[in-house]
């Protein structure tokens, strides 16, 4: 479990990028309950980042962040060195130290957050038998007008989905970058689509009810 989670963490903060919602849909419930669902995990994070958590008051800050976030898998403490400094759960303790420049995957993750320091979101990203699916979300703690820290959670997939209503759609796909990250079923001509549009990349959802 221990490994498992330093690889989760290091697959799902590839994805990385800057948040800022514009949600494009028309009387729509599902896309409505997908913007009010990053709405609401960025607006807890934003809680926690505001509180400047360090090394040793990070799990006390994050213990009623975590009890507000449904399918929550993991957290961390990120330092502006891009190292990991604290964990949320003593089971994935593995993960503090680790140094997450060395993973040539996250430059592009590093290089946004120390260029400009704002909110990030992954794509749904695939899992397997030894690992959920998951979503990761950053929030920058700046400090003086630089990055301090970064807090860092990982909700699983399934969440998400139940909390849209996307679970029980015959049929969806969700893409980001023109990349496909989730689907389910086979969609035909007659789907719906939303756009959650950020500024370094777009998901586009397609669900038939």
């Amino acid at each position: 479990m221990k490994k498992v989670f330093l690889m989760v963490l290091i697959g799902f903060l590839i994805g990385g990028v800057s948040f800022a919602w514009t949600v494009d849909y028309a009387e729509d419930e599902i896309g409505h309950k997908a913007e009010l669902y990053f709405e609401k995990l960025f607006s807890i994070l934003r809680d926690a980042a505001a509180q400047d958590p360090t090394a040793n008051s990070f799990k006390e800050i994050m213990k009623p962040v975590i009890e507000k976030i449904d399918g929550i898998y993991g957290a961390t403490l990120i330092d502006p060195d891009f190292v990991i400094r604290q964990v949320y759960f003593h089971s994935h303790f593995l993960a503090r130290g680790f140094d997450l420049k060395k993973v040539k995957e996250l430059d592009n993750f590093y290089r946004m957050m120390k260029e400009n320091p704002a909110p990030q979101l992954s794509e749904p990203a695939h899992g397997n038998l030894a690992q959920p699916r998951l979503i990761s979300a950053r929030y920058p703690v700046i400090k003086n007008g630089g990055l301090k820290n970064i807090v860092s959670v990982m909700v699983r997939t399934q969440s998400f989905l139940k909390a849209t209503g996307l679970n029980r759609c015959r049929a969806y796909k969700i893409i980001c970058l023109g990349k496909l990250a989730e689907d389910k079923g086979e969609l035909t001509g007659n789907f719906k689509e939303i756009k959650l549009s950020l500024p370094s990349t777009e998901w586009v959802i397609q669900y038939e009810k």
